[in-house]
């Protein structure tokens, strides 16, 4: 397994029942209804099938690819659906996924897991690289408007109503803006669980700009709102 791997065992044990009820899919699903519908789709970090498991209902087929065997071991427990195929790949590299497709998303941030800005331009190339011409691909980005203020107060521990307990966020991020965020899940009755991550934090039109220079035509950006955690981007191939 790929030793650069943030979203591994710890993850996988909490994400069906701690994570995932906070992130609903329904709106994602809503939001990429019109490009995946009838479609044959890439999810790039599809996780324990979150949005993929409704996606697969409406789409042609569905490929699910991330680089944490633990995570796709969560999805495969579960149960996949027929027209669901998982593989255990790394947007980092060149992409051998038996393309092209009509449609690619990532939502949760999934994409912000580089160092760099070429980091993320080249990984947008290769998901440019395996979808059809004037193919789509829609992403949730890191906010830097929710996430700049977490990092000025540097620590937040928020109630967690549906474990009981309480999640702790200790936040910073270094001179090449790469934002490091450690967690500690304090569930009634349990052992603490702590994991990190580590994404790169930029600003909108820098996203919009990485993408241009990745060989897409933004369309359209649903800025974060209030409290939410992610902007939206859609965006074609040229």
């Amino acid at each position: 397994m790929n030793q650069d791997v943030q979203y591994g065992t710890a993850v996988a044990s909490v994400y069906d029942s701690l994570i995932a009820p906070a992130m609903p899919a329904e709106e994602a699903v809503d939001r990429l209804r019109p490009y995946v519908t009838g479609a044959r789709v890439l999810e790039i970090g599809v996780g324990t099938g979150r949005v993929a498991i409704p996606v697969a209902a409406i789409a042609a087929d569905v490929v699910g690819m991330d680089n944490s065997r633990p995570m796709l071991d969560g999805f495969r427990t579960k149960g996949v659906p027929a027209n669901v195929s998982l593989v255990e790949a790394d947007f980092r590299r060149p992409l051998a996924l038996g393309g092209p497709f009509d449609a690619a998303y990532s939502t949760m941030g999934s994409l912000a897991c580089v160092h760099s800005r070429e980091q993320l331009t080249t990984a947008l190339t290769h998901i440019r690289d395996v979808l059809e011409p004037g193919g789509s691909l829609s992403l949730e980005y890191y906010a830097t408007s929710a996430y700049r203020p977490l990092v000025a107060q540097h620590s937040l521990t928020v109630p967690m109503p549906h474990h009981g307990g309480t999640t702790t966020f200790v936040v910073t991020v270094d001179d090449s803006d790469v934002l490091t965020m450690r967690t500690r899940v304090d569930e009634a009755g349990k052992p603490s669980l702590e994991f990190s991550e580590q994404v790169l934090l930029i600003e909108r039109h820098e996203v919009e700009a990485c993408l241009e220079k990745a060989g897409f035509t933004v369309e359209r950006v649903f800025p974060a709102e209030g409290l939410q955690p992610y902007d939206w981007y859609t965006a074609r191939t040229d």
